[in-house]
């Protein structure tokens, strides 16, 4: 492997030219496009916003999906083949003026299947009171933002989706329209399975009881959207509370746990035997002591502790952006397309690293052009030494 130094500028050059070949610092092989916006979108807008989540469905086909506002997959029969855009939306926000409903704007942010058929989803809810009259007294975009993480079921494949009606995650205060900053919970990694569990990651903002961070969360196999309950910083017993149906006399007990040492969202995990490795945007100082911006990987065993993190890709960021760059970078997932998985998620030393790149105009701010761009890596992380379970 060539010098640490030497891989970074390499793959910085060619990131920030916009250009599709980056991977020879990883992997001696170029990056490929697993979506090309000017080729293969069913409208402006259809983009890429979130990181790629693929299944298996019961018919064999496989489904790629890295969703917008208007989620749109890509299939075909195989994950390292050529895929089709498939322009039916599957699951759309209704852009409800009223917080209690949530479904202003709607992001499919992660799927789970276990026979192919049955296809469940978390949905990445944005409510944006800026955009309804009367609803935020700020009357901006970042300030009047309250997220939360909804439910959604496919019962055929995942063709198409439905909203649940009980939410997943949401913080036990109602919305408060002379809110300052955006506030709720954000970017939920993939689900997966471990040991008669599902598991996700969310991202939470400081608001009230609740801290920032990162926090877990999971429910049993054969549950449903109430039945999540998160990291409460000794076991999975807290449970989260919609302050729109339910009395809440002490919203502390309803937020999560953030983990320690995790700064950053966890937008992506895979596991190998007992390891997991995940992958998480940000600026980080590496071992050669400069500070990165970049995708960087850290591994875990217990999904509780987590390494320090190593440097998979120097990049600039969407939001740490370059204004000399021509685009960023965001949303980074992993897949491993020979993986035994419908999700491909279960991988061995060789797997794909793929991200969101988005081209910033003249004065910086991001166009619709945004490709899904992929690598062929190994496995980056030697084995660590194993964290207690708590």
């Amino acid at each position: 492997m060539r010098p640490v130094r030497s891989i970074l500028i390499l793959i910085c050059a060619v990131v920030c030219l916009g250009q599709r070949g980056l991977a020879q610092g990883l992997t001696g092989q170029d990056g490929f496009l697993l979506y090309d916006w000017q080729q293969a979108r069913c409208a402006e807008w259809d983009i890429v916003d979130t990181p790629a989540r693929a299944w298996r469905d019961d018919r064999g086909r496989v489904h790629l999906l890295a969703g917008a506002e208007a989620s749109r997959a890509s299939t075909g029969p195989e994950l390292d083949k050529p895929l089709t855009r498939d322009c039916t939306v599957l699951l759309r926000g209704a852009e409800n003026p009223d917080p209690a409903q949530r479904d202003d704007r709607l992001w499919i942010a992660s799927v789970f299947t276990r026979d192919g058929k049955r296809v469940e989803a978390l949905v990445h809810a944005e409510y944006h009171g800026h955009r309804h009259a009367g609803r935020c007294a700020a009357g901006a975009y970042m300030p009047c933002w309250r997220n939360a993480i909804l439910a959604a079921t496919s019962t055929d494949g995942g063709r198409s989706f439905t909203l649940e009606p009980a939410p997943v995650a949401m913080l036990p205060y109602a919305y408060d329209r002379h809110q300052t900053r955006r506030s709720g919970y954000f970017n939920p990694s993939n689900m997966f399975e471990w040991q008669g569990w599902i598991y996700a990651f969310v991202y939470a903002e400081a608001y009230g009881a609740q801290k920032r961070g990162v926090c877990l969360m999971r429910r049993p196999l054969e549950g449903e959207a109430a039945d999540w309950r998160f990291w409460d910083g000794t076991g999975f017993s807290g449970r989260f509370a919609d302050p729109y149906t339910t009395r809440i006399d002490s919203p502390a007990a309803h937020v999560c746990a953030p983990l320690p040492g995790l700064r950053s969202v966890l937008s992506s995990v895979v596991r190998r035997g007992g390891d997991f490795l995940a992958v998480t945007p940000m600026t980080a100082t590496g071992a050669d002591g400069h500070k990165t911006p970049g995708i960087w990987a850290l591994h875990s065993t217990d999904l509780i502790h987590w390494s320090a993190p190593r440097l998979l890709l120097a990049a600039p960021l969407l939001w740490r952006r370059d204004c000399d760059a021509p685009a960023a970078v965001a949303y980074p997932a992993l897949l491993d397309p020979d993986s035994p998985s419908r999700l491909f998620d279960q991988v061995d030393d060789d797997l794909w690293l793929s991200y969101v790149r988005i081209a910033l105009d003249d004065t910086c701010q991001t166009e619709p052009r945004r490709d899904l761009v992929a690598h062929r890596i190994k496995w980056p992380l030697p084995p660590a030494a194993r964290a207690k379970s708590p």
